[in-house]
């Protein structure tokens, strides 16, 4: 890789963030709606509701209590912030993780008990290292190399093999893009089924059938209002810091694949391979234009919150006054 990447958003990168973000929203909204279900089969009505809303305010209590020290919309800009740093940067920190633990498996050598708990402990995580095989050899190229331990090798300390630990630095990172996509494509699908459920649930005690789709459109016609005006923007930034993420992630897997990284006996190999990835990393977290790139998240974050503390109030007001005759109509049908 360059030393002066020219890009950082690819379209591939962004359109795998979006899938996870609405795949994990849909199977969020799909699940919470099945539970609000089942539970207002076996529940009373009040119980239901003071569920609904413990869960759905869990998913936003972070700000809340943020904007009890500076303000609900200073608030949402810091979480959204550092939600888009986390998920640009968050990827790098497992690069530069891996010099620890090289100096954690050669200081093994030395304290032969702190060995044996640990690669005890590294040995019941076996199950997760063969699942990491199969995305690493369908998805991204890997070849399983030969695991045999000769005497004295550093890998006699690990409870995983050279392959396992080849694959954990180049998989591993993949972690970050993938869980910031998914966690809030889940906090959107919950919000979404607490509005769906809990309009049919209070508009059937209102009305009836006739309450069902009378407070159905009333609550989604708030989430729409409540979501759209800052959300258009907000979402896609995001998507793009994770896809950021993802970028990085990526060029550091195809790195270490491509240079076989992390495969030598010896210890000054591995070393130089961690410096080899290290710096790869560095060109792309380092550089002016990822800066300028979150600079200019930053700022567009700064304007949401600004528009949902200050004028999204006013569009949630003035689009129930649009549905409210109809949905009168149908509750005193």
């Amino acid at each position: 890789m360059s030393s002066k990447p020219n890009f950082l958003i690819k379209w591939s990168a962004f359109l795998w963030c979006l899938k996870i973000f609405t795949y994990s929203a849909t199977l969020t909204a799909l699940l919470a709606l099945a539970t609000y279900a089942i539970m207002t089969a076996l529940a009373e009505p009040v119980i239901i509701n003071e569920t609904i809303e413990r869960t759905t305010s869990a998913a936003t209590s972070k700000v809340q209590r943020g904007a009890g020290y500076v303000g609900i919309a200073w608030s949402i800009f810091l979480f959204n912030s550092l939600a888009a740093l986390t998920a640009s940067a968050g990827t790098a920190l497992f690069v530069y993780f891996n010099r620890f633990l090289l100096k954690d498996i050669t200081s093994r050598r030395h304290h032969h008990n702190y060995a044996k708990i640990s690669i005890a402990m590294e040995k019941a995580l076996y199950p997760i290292y063969r699942v990491l095989e199969w995305p690493a050899e369908r998805f991204f190229g890997f070849k399983s190399i030969n695991t045999q331990k000769a005497e004295n090798l550093v890998w006699n300390y690990t409870g995983y093999s050279r392959y396992h630990f080849q694959l954990l630095t180049a998989i591993v990172p993949f972690s970050v893009p993938l869980l910031v996509a998914a966690a809030n494509g889940a906090i959107l699908g919950m919000l979404f089924a607490f509005h769906l459920f809990n309009g049919a649930f209070t508009g059937y005690h209102l009305a009836g059938i006739n309450g069902i789709v009378g407070g159905i459109i009333y609550n989604i016609t708030f989430f729409i209002s409540a979501i759209l005006p800052h959300g258009i923007i907000e979402i896609p930034v995001i998507l793009l810091s994770t896809s950021i993420g993802y970028a990085i992630a990526d060029s550091n897997c195809r790195l270490v694949r491509d240079k076989n990284l992390f495969v030598s006996d010896n210890i000054a190999d591995l070393q130089a391979d961690i410096a080899t990835e290290e710096r790869n990393t560095g060109t792309i977290l380092f550089s002016p234009l990822f800066w300028k790139i979150y600079l200019f998240f930053v700022l567009l974050l700064l304007i949401t919150a600004f528009i949902e503390t200050e004028i999204t109030p006013s569009i949630i007001t003035w689009a129930l006054s649009i549905v409210e005759p109809f949905v009168s109509s149908l509750l005193n049908s």
